[in-house]
């Protein structure tokens, strides 16, 4: 009988992928669960399971599993010592302060926006999103916003294939689509007026992190948006956004990941524009 031949690390490491994807969607499963919805062989996934409780990956109250507590310390060490989330989040809390309504720092992956930090408003509703949270991009300010700053072709991902709709006005046409994005890209910001969720509005802009080449194609670009019931979103946020978009771009013009230490002190100490053009980011900046 022919031994037989062990997992490679590639099938291991989409089998961890598949097993916290299930597990973050359900929030704890049992292991006949997690077996039944990822198709990993029972007793394969009892022994994938213990490695994972082993490193805290997960964690195993009675029969069910549930994301353990270093993914939740990966989690949070990523969101505050990104380079770019320390050099945006003094601007995003002088943007909350001065508005008192939700901030968002989000970015696109695919036909997804997901939320990168989430200031909390003070005034009026709640706003039912997440750090870590996706919606889809044809919904939002955000997701608006971030597909004008990328080429065209961005829109033929598969996820705007059929776009659902979530409130009576949610864009669900990509021809639709694709004329929102021309207006957001004349406009220089998006609006989200009820499209994602009922009575709340949003408007976003897109801010820039210098140019690099990344793995996924996209643009080193993400976006940051002011949300809060319908009433409150208006025109009179425009050139706050604006305003504070720009002076993160500014600040955040030299990439330290690809820039070296030298150009990265010349450039800090230089002298910067004021006036940065929002309304079309050119196809060769690369997305954080």
């Amino acid at each position: 009988m022919v031994p037989k031949e062990p997992e490679s690390p590639v099938s291991q490491l989409e089998r961890v992928e598949l097993v916290l994807g299930a597990v973050e969607l359900e929030g704890y499963m049992t292991l006949s669960q997690i077996s039944a919805a990822t198709g990993i062989p029972r007793s394969s996934a009892h022994r994938l399971l213990e490695r994972m409780v082993k490193l805290r990956w997960l964690l195993r109250v009675g029969d069910c599993y549930e994301l353990g507590t270093r993914i939740f310390e990966l989690g949070s060490e990523a969101v505050r010592n990104h380079w770019f989330h320390r050099i945006a989040y003094p601007y995003l809390a002088e943007l909350q302060e001065r508005t008192q309504l939700v901030v968002h720092l989000a970015y696109l992956d695919g036909s997804d926006v997901v939320y990168w930090d989430k200031l909390p408003g003070t005034t009026g509703g709640r706003v039912p999103t997440r750090i870590g949270g996706r919606q889809p991009a044809h919904r939002t300010a955000l997701g608006k916003a971030l597909l004008a700053a990328e080429p065209d072709r961005c829109l033929k991902h598969p996820g705007f294939d059929s776009m659902k709709r979530s409130t009576p006005i949610t864009i669900t046409d990509r021809d639709e689509l694709a004329r929102e994005i021309v207006k957001v890209r004349n406009d220089g910001v998006a609006f989200d007026r009820g499209e994602a969720l009922v009575e709340i509005g949003c408007v976003a802009a897109t801010v820039s992190a210098g140019h690099a080449n990344t793995s996924d194609g996209y643009t080193t670009t993400a976006a940051i948006s002011i949300c809060g019931p319908l009433r409150q979103i208006g025109n009179e946020l425009v050139n706050p956004l604006r305003a504070v978009a720009n002076r993160i771009t500014r600040a955040a013009t030299v990439n330290p990941m690809i820039d070296s230490r030298d150009e990265l002190a010349r450039d800090l100490t230089s002298p910067v524009t004021s006036q940065l053009d929002f309304r079309c980011v050119s196809d060769e900046r690369e997305r954080l």
